[in-house]
């Protein structure tokens, strides 16, 4: 079964910049640089991989807010994805690390900034990696929730001084 492209409304739309470049990793310094030995090469990227990469590909998020969500990521992964829990059934736990220590409390100072509601919707889409159409099921509903998460997300590159605000 072949699939063919449709070429309906969707061509009028503009595509989003799928192909960034990155660093050649065949890239010799012992050669000059020109066509057959490229510093930078077009990738191919999957703009489905998780809500946030599709909204930065679709330019929706800026570089700021890109940086926040990685950085809050990394936050949250090094957290566990939910933080320290309880010892259960006598089973021995890894200690908590310094790293996981400061990220708890790297993750607090997110959730005093941003409140209950809005830290909720940060984790799901950008800790958890859930899209909007997956927690909410009307239109209008996920796009109220894009505009906060945009604002939110503000914030945090603010708190982070990774840009200042508009």
């Amino acid at each position: 079964m072949t699939i063919r492209p449709s070429y309906g409304i969707l061509r009028d739309i503009p595509t989003p910049k799928l192909r960034p470049l990155v660093e050649n990793p065949y890239f010799s310094r012992a050669h000059p640089s020109d066509a057959t030995n490229p510093r930078t090469i077009p990738a191919m990227m999957n703009i489905r991989e998780s809500a946030i990469t599709t909204l930065a590909a679709r330019g929706v998020l800026d570089a700021a807010q890109v940086a926040a969500v990685t950085h809050f990521r990394a936050l949250w992964e090094s957290m566990g994805g939910k933080g320290a829990s309880a010892i259960d059934g006598g089973k021995a736990r890894d200690p908590i690390t310094e790293r996981q220590v400061n990220a708890d409390k790297e993750l607090a100072r997110c959730r005093a900034l941003l409140g209950a509601r809005m830290y909720g919707l940060v984790s799901a889409v950008c800790g958890e990696g859930f899209a909007l159409t997956e927690i909410f099921a009307r239109k209008r509903e996920r796009l109220t929730a894009a505009d906060c998460l945009r604002m939110s997300l503000d914030d945090l590159a603010e708190l982070w001084r990774m840009a200042t605000r508009r």
